[in-house]
């Protein structure tokens, strides 16, 4: 007779990995607790306790967690370059607001940078953010970033074309990552090595900022909304109404260019053949 049944053992199931939480939070008394993992690594630990929490106490903290796994980074996979354009990114992109408290209050400049022969390798890259004396260097599609100290002035360099902002800190740099761009857009217009944003003081520093900003939001208002038309039309004015050299400076057909101007003319109502409107729309456009 076969054996009478009885409780079988099979293997045990083994449990699908979890994954590890990247944050966790916890709260003691009235105290709150945050953690925030660096990196991929281990043992390296954010830790935050706070009497009271705000609305955008977790987009600081996490902000600062991400600068945190960058600097612990020799202790990681990944190769320094990569770490210096994923730094450049997050200090460039993210909203003052949040960069300011993090950061000291030096200043520095941002300078966009474009080869004349081929498209940037990292090597190039490199070797031209160690000519502008710094290792903050970001290399996206066809045009290098660097984050300068304000005390080194940038200096044409061969082979490259370079747009150079004004010395900002830190809650300007996003603005100041503009204001490169739009420089080295007009240097490879005009054809020169470098271009510097406001080189020049202007009647603009002699009209108080807030009623200046206040009469270009009011003259732009149709603009509201349409970026490209805006940016083009300060192209054009900026290279004295030249189709041609816009088209460079935006990459665009000439015929692009043409169309949208003629759009803004049509929403400012203005006729952009008059040189004093030209005047008035450069002085209103250069408060953006």
């Amino acid at each position: 007779p076969s054996p009478p049944p009885g409780p079988t053992l099979t293997a045990p199931a083994t449990p699908a990995p979890r994954p590890v939480p990247s944050s966790a939070t916890d709260t003691l008394g009235d105290t709150h607790l945050a953690a925030y993992a660096l990196g991929a690594g281990e043992g390296f630990v954010l830790g935050v306790a706070s009497g009271q929490r705000g609305p955008g106490d977790h987009t600081i903290a996490s902000v600062a967690a991400v600068l945190l796994s960058l600097l612990t980074g020799e202790h990681q996979s990944g190769s320094g370059a990569a770490r210096s354009a994923a730094l450049v990114r997050l200090l460039l992109g993210s909203p003052p607001e949040e960069v300011a408290p993090l950061l000291g209050d030096g200043h520095w400049i941002v300078v966009h940078a474009r080869p004349e022969a081929q498209s940037p390798d990292a090597v190039a890259a490199s070797a031209l953010g160690a000519a502008l004396g710094s290792p903050l260097v970001d290399m996206a599609r066809d045009v290098v970033r660097v984050l300068v100290p304000a005390e080194r002035e940038p200096v044409p360099q061969p082979g490259w074309t370079l747009g150079v902002s004004a010395a900002a800190g830190p809650g300007e740099w996003p603005a100041a990552d503009t204001q490169a761009a739009r420089a080295l857009a007009h240097a490879r217009a005009t054809r020169v090595p470098l271009v510097r944003h406001g080189a020049r003081p202007g009647l603009a520093e002699l009209v108080p900022s807030a009623d200046a900003r206040a009469h270009a939001r009011a003259l732009l208002a149709p603009l509201d909304g349409r970026p490209a038309l805006a940016e083009t039309l300060r192209t054009w004015l900026s290279l004295h109404g030249s189709w041609d050299r816009t088209a460079v400076a935006l990459d665009v057909h000439r015929n692009t260019v043409r169309q949208r101007i003629a759009r803004c003319a049509a929403l400012l109502d203005a006729d952009l053949d008059d040189a004093d409107a030209r005047m008035e729309l450069w002085f209103a456009l250069r408060q953006g």
